[in-house]
């Protein structure tokens, strides 16, 4: 038989389209109009029916017998009566229809999903009917979820009766649930979590999930180094701590330094009423919070390349009367044996640089002199970093 015309096969697989797209899930929540399902088929041309009529005769006998009309369930044919002028008046199916869903799962073997499906909707409904159209929307999304759906929804009531609890997520008192099931499923807790809470439990610009919906963080730490022996903390030079604790620190200092990489931060000379912060790449948003850096004077030292001059955009967003340190014209054609390639640069626009830095940043987004040049921090010699300082 031809491979171009429509079996029984061809039939399940095009209803399996409509399975993975989800509409046959939608029909079941009369979300969907699908049903009857019909599909015309590729069927013999009426030229084909004197030469290959044995073939056509096979194709429709094996058609006819995976039928609704023989087997009890599927689809039913449709035919159109064709003359010619050799074999006479045959009947041709054109296209096969599946009357109904149920039709469409037993054809399928979906009849134990289905059911799982409709028993979860009937338990998300009663505590959740807002969340009808979601599941309408992502049937697969509930049919995936399976058995976990006991546990997301004592999720959700928990955080809709704690909103933003301030509590680490290890601390969540949830009967039958620990750490890892809410880790292991933020995406789908976060799309029904923003539907069931009220907006103000939600903070949509938030990072994470646990920033979006109250939860505490881990502290990130901050290290830095005091550059001046007067200003050491109880002997101590070098500090790594939580930004909060940084946040109530309040050294005195005049000049604060925050540079990319981590070496630099190491051995940053000495430098009188001042400290040094390191290591934070794009990361740098930390210090926000960190009101005290608003009184001192502010350097950012970074490479010198479209992601270091994006990092001192970032800085600038909240301290605008940053300076920046060794990120001129003049530093990268000195040390232009010294450059290296920015393999992936930096696509945007930056609003809070300077003219002249801003003119370097075009110019190394321009490729002014070569593809990707960048000079990175430790490679400029140290003198010139005393000399800065």
């Amino acid at each position: 038989m031809s491979t171009k015309w429509s079996d029984p096969q061809w039939i399940r697989e095009e209803l399996r389209k409509k399975w993975d797209s989800g509409r046959i899930l939608r029909t079941m929540l009369d979300k969907d109009d699908l049903f009857p399902f019909r599909m015309p088929l590729k069927r013999p041309k009426s030229s084909e029916v004197n030469e290959n009529f044995a073939e056509i005769s096979h194709w429709i006998k094996r058609l006819k017998e995976h039928s609704k009309q023989q087997i009890g369930y599927g689809y039913e044919l449709i035919e159109k009566e064709m003359v010619h002028r050799q074999s006479g008046r045959n009947l041709l199916p054109t296209h096969a229809v599946i009357p109904t869903v149920q039709d469409s799962l037993r054809l399928l073997k979906k009849e134990r999903e289905a059911e799982k499906f409709l028993e979860i909707v009937r338990m998300i409904q009663t505590e959740w009917p807002v969340l009808v159209e979601w599941i309408g929307k992502y049937p697969h999304k509930v049919l995936a979820a399976g058995d976990d759906w006991i546990g997301i929804l004592a999720v959700l009531k928990w955080f809709f009766l704690h909103p933003r609890c301030g509590l680490y997520l290890r601390q969540l008192d949830i009967g039958g649930i620990d750490t890892k099931f809410i880790e292991q499923r933020k995406g789908v807790l976060a799309e029904l979590l923003n539907i069931i809470l009220p907006k103000d439990a939600i903070d949509l610009n938030a990072p994470s999930f646990e920033l979006r919906y109250g939860l505490r963080v881990k502290p990130l730490p901050v290290r830095l180094r005091l550059l001046d022996q007067e200003c050491y903390i109880q002997n101590l030079s070098d500090l790594t701590i939580p930004v909060e604790q940084l946040a109530a620190l309040k050294p005195e200092v005049s000049r604060v330094f925050i540079t990319e990489n981590e070496i630099n931060g190491l051995c940053f000379p000495d430098a009188k009423n001042s400290l040094v912060i390191f290591g934070l790449g794009y990361g740098v948003d930390v210090l926000k919070s960190v009101t005290w850096l608003r009184e001192k004077e502010i350097y950012y030292w970074g490479d010198i390349d479209t992601h270091g001059f994006a990092i001192l955009d970032q800085v600038r967003s909240f301290l605008p009367r940053t300076r920046s340190m060794l990120m001129d014209e003049s530093t990268l054609l000195d040390h232009r044996d010294l450059w290296s390639v920015e393999e992936k640069p930096f696509p945007g626009q930056l609003i809070h640089l300077t003219a002249d830095e801003h003119q370097l940043f075009c110019s190394l987004q321009n490729n002014t002199w070569g593809k990707g040049v960048r000079l990175e921090q430790e490679r400029i010699s140290f003198q010139r970093v005393k000399d800065a300082i």
